[in-house]
């Protein structure tokens, strides 16, 4: 490649191309930059440049994402994002030592890079050293590479990166993602060359979409299937666990976002269905609980025990019940049992005596 640009150099130079109107790079500075020691800015300043630092940092961690993302897939190896971005903010520091722009990932120089055949970190290192003799060298010859060389250059090694299949594939796999994906790649488009925009959009569309799943966590009645497991009793049109039983699971964390949700789907249970006298909560898939958990579940607890409706805990991880108990609620209590094993609980609400018809 870089053979392709001198020869391109080299025939602009001679056929005159700038002279009838060509792009080409044009002048550019010559040498290494100074070392400069930055100085701190006033708070206006400061205040100036907070919303496009913050906008430049997400930009460059998505587009390092990105690239390594690719590189890796296509090696087979394990992104180290840690190392990444120490390398990351190493670069910017020395930029800002140097007068010089940001440093961040590249995708199209990663691509240049995957295109050349690039198998080490030793080809980041041979980029770097012919950048340097460029500076020192090479600038007058560069004045003349038509724009349209490096163009091509950057869509060649590019177009081998782009993946159109994917997208029938994210269809597949989650039609809401695949939408935000498209709907990224279109705004990108749309707004370029200002490409944080689109970042920006799919950014803010993807925490929406994780937010909305937050809020609407997965709570199912359960049931006992035939070969022995529990689940979902209307899907799969299975009889109550037991009688005047509510029995259900929760596959979510019990934190800010779903503890409505659960509070909500269990009093509505219950005014739908006031002969219940047990309710047992499923809590395998409860990993971590929160401050509005906690309050939501002691609440709960309370208004169960003020209806006589006895409360079954099966499988409360450790985390949660630290948490609870840091919270003052007590495992000695006779509104509520506790079990920790799935077959233990179905089979001690097998044995609770019948009070009403279900």
């Amino acid at each position: 490649m870089l053979l392709i640009v001198l020869a391109a150099a080299g025939l602009s130079h001679f056929l005159g191309f700038e002279a009838t109107g060509g792009a080409v790079v044009g002048a550019l500075p010559a040498g290494l930059p100074a070392l400069t020691l930055p100085t701190l800015p006033n708070l206006n300043v400061l205040g100036q440049l907070l919303l496009p630092t913050l906008v430049i940092t997400l930009v460059s961690f998505l587009e390092t994402a990105s690239s390594a993302k690719v590189d890796n897939e296509g090696r087979g190896t394990r992104w180290n994002q840690d190392q990444d971005l120490i390398g990351q903010g190493l670069g910017k520091i020395a930029a800002g030592f140097s007068g010089a722009f940001p440093t961040s990932s590249s995708f199209s120089r990663s691509a240049l890079n995957l295109y050349a055949g690039a198998q080490t970190g030793w080809a980041t290192v041979f980029s770097a050293v012919v950048v340097l003799v460029a500076l020192w060298v090479l600038i007058p010859v560069l004045r003349h590479v038509p724009q349209a060389v490096l163009a091509a250059i950057v869509v060649a090694a590019v177009l081998g990166l782009l993946k159109p299949r994917e997208f029938a594939r994210l269809w597949r796999i989650a039609r809401v993602e695949a939408v935000i994906a498209a709907l990224t790649f279109g705004i990108t488009l749309a707004v370029s060359p200002q490409l944080h925009w689109g970042v920006l959009a799919g950014v803010l569309m993807s925490l929406s979409y994780f937010l909305y799943q937050r809020l609407h966590p997965r709570i199912i009645e359960v049931g006992l299937h035939p070969d022995g497991s529990l689940r979902d009793r209307h899907l799969w049109k299975l009889p109550p666990l037991a009688p005047d039983t509510y029995a259900l699971r929760m596959d979510a964390a019990l934190d800010f976002a779903a503890a409505a949700e659960f509070e909500r789907n269990v009093v509505e249970y219950l005014a739908l269905h006031p002969g219940t006298r047990h309710v047992c909560l499923f809590a395998q898939p409860i990993n971590h609980i929160d401050s509005t958990g906690v309050d939501a579940f002691l609440k709960l607890s309370k208004q169960l025990r003020e209806q006589g409706v006895l409360l079954h805990i099966s499988g409360m991880k450790l985390p949660v019940e630290k948490t609870l108990l840091q919270a003052g609620w007590q495992l000695a209590d006779p509104g509520h049992r506790l079990y920790r094993t799935e077959t233990e609980t179905v089979t001690a609400l097998r044995e609770l005596p019948q009070t009403s018809q279900a």
